[in-house]
């Protein structure tokens, strides 16, 4: 059934999908599920891979950032990405969350314009109270949130890590 459901929703969302997705194939290093990471006072535990597996078909809502290139965004370090990857701000297809490991695929909804997007999680962050998900400058813009800085996203998990 849960493959079934993971091939609907990548048959559903290949809508979403840009020339920048070409990461999809490239399975990110995951951080450690079931740890706990702190950052500025504010910790967050990394679901554990069983615990991703009963998330597939899960919706959420969920308050998410953006973040850009370190030379333009003060608030993001320029330091390496959880993941070992680049960050691409410029790609819609990559975003940030503490609670899901790296390698998770999401389709983003903005409820407000119900403008959706698809990425994988490839970093951890935000460390912001309140937060679950910081998305790269594009995927904020293709979402149509980029002047507000946040917005509540629907967060639909397509799938976990692969193992």
């Amino acid at each position: 059934m849960r493959d079934e459901m993971r091939r609907v929703f990548f048959l559903a969302a290949g809508a979403v999908l840009t020339a920048g997705t070409a990461a999809f194939s490239t399975p990110a290093a995951a951080k450690t599920p079931g740890k706990t990471y702190c950052y500025n006072k504010v910790c967050h535990r990394v679901k554990t891979l069983p615990e991703m597996e009963g998330l597939i078909g899960h919706e959420e809502v969920v308050v998410a950032s953006y973040y850009d290139d370190c030379r333009v965004d003060k608030n993001n370090p320029c330091t390496a990405l959880s993941s070992g990857e680049e960050h691409r701000p410029d790609l819609p297809d990559n975003a940030a969350s503490p609670i899901y490991p790296n390698g998770t695929i999401l389709v983003l909804v903005n409820p407000e314009n119900e403008a959706q997007v698809l990425v994988r999680v490839n970093n951890s962050g935000p460390y912001r109270k309140g937060r679950m998900l910081d998305v790269s400058r594009a995927a904020a813009e293709q979402l149509g949130f980029i002047k507000k800085g946040v917005a509540s996203l629907k967060v639909t998990v397509i799938s976990g890590p692969l193992r």
